[in-house]
């Protein structure tokens, strides 16, 4: 996994006080980064009690991020509450938040350690029909998510940038990440004017879509944590927004798994939620294009995923026409 400079380095003496600000009877036994994630640094901490518990820790405030990440960390510790309070969803429990920055420069919070492993880290071991069973367990939670609406689109934790017409904050999220990609002089092969235009002419597929649903957004296998067969718990919540349900992750068009479609209701999509759905990994190969540039990754993989995968969608976009 690549290093990021997201990852808040933080001493030993800072991560005491943090622990004793949140468990002032408990003491550490243990410390155990945790290196899977790609975003926020993230600790286990084991008690002297017994347990043990995850501490996450946001960027450094000095550190550039993209539009879309501005306060994720308090976004998610808030998603992650009314989502265990309004669904039978099994988010990580959270136990404590600090947005103050008097302990520790950045944002961080403590939550329950989750059973199991990681999906990602244990599917190479997997037959197929146990991984279809957690995909399909994976849409009937993502549904569940979906079902909590709000009253405007667009990121969680920005009302500045929210409004009442999905089409038109969609539209300036794209311009949002033009407008990062000019920020770290990344370049772009696909021109915002030229995207822009191609999204104007589909304009009528967003039409549809007229409640603003919650969205996990990043629920991949990295996310979702299983045990003898069923999920035990789902994390990073950070990057939740209100928009379409097709923004989930389940829905990447390159990617159909059939046991989530199976989990969360839906067989086929209609010729406008495709439509809707290639935009969204649009947007996801936008992110990935600048990743790796904002986190300094020690190589451009993302980079060239995304730029091949951004040409691809907009060739095949401008080649087919609009088709609902």
């Amino acid at each position: 996994m690549p290093a990021s400079i997201t990852k808040n380095e933080i001493s030993s003496f800072t991560l005491e006080d943090m622990f004793h600000a949140a468990f002032p009877d408990k003491e550490i036994q243990a410390v155990n980064e945790l290196n899977e994630g790609f975003f926020n640094a993230a600790y286990e901490i084991k008690m002297d009690s017994g347990g043990s518990v995850i501490l996450k820790v946001a960027p450094p405030p000095s550190t550039l991020l993209m539009t879309y990440e501005k306060d994720i960390m308090a976004s998610e510790v808030d998603c992650m509450r009314k989502v265990r309070r309004m669904t039978n969803v099994p988010a990580a429990k959270t136990l404590f938040y600090d947005g103050s920055h008097t302990v520790c420069e950045a944002d961080y919070f403590f939550m329950e350690r989750l059973a199991g492993r990681s999906f990602s880290s244990c599917m190479d071991g997997m037959t197929e029909r146990e991984k279809s069973a957690i995909w399909y367990q994976m849409g009937k939670y993502t549904a569940a998510i979906n079902q909590i609406t709000g009253t405007k689109f667009g990121y969680y934790g920005q009302p500045e940038k929210q409004g009442e017409n999905w089409y038109e904050v969609f539209r300036s999220m794209i311009h949002d990440l033009y407008y990062d990609a000019k920020q770290k002089e990344i370049w772009l092969d696909i021109t915002e004017r030229r995207l822009l235009a191609l999204l104007e002419r589909e304009r009528e597929a967003f039409t549809q879509v007229t409640v603003p649903k919650l969205i996990h957004w990043d629920m991949w296998a990295g996310n979702v944590f299983v045990q003898n067969g069923k999920v035990t718990g789902i994390i990073d919540f950070e990057r939740c927004l209100w928009g379409d349900e097709l923004l989930e992750v389940g829905f990447r068009t390159y990617d159909r798994q059939d046991a989530f479609y199976e989990g969360y209701g839906i067989h086929q999509l209609s010729s406008a939620q495709r439509i809707r759905a290639e935009w969204y990994d649009i947007y996801l190969f936008l992110i990935s294009s600048m990743e790796g540039t904002y986190r300094q990754y020690d190589n451009q993989e993302s980079y060239y995923w995304g730029s091949h995968m951004l040409a691809e969608w907009v060739r095949r976009k401008e080649e087919r026409g609009i088709l609902w």
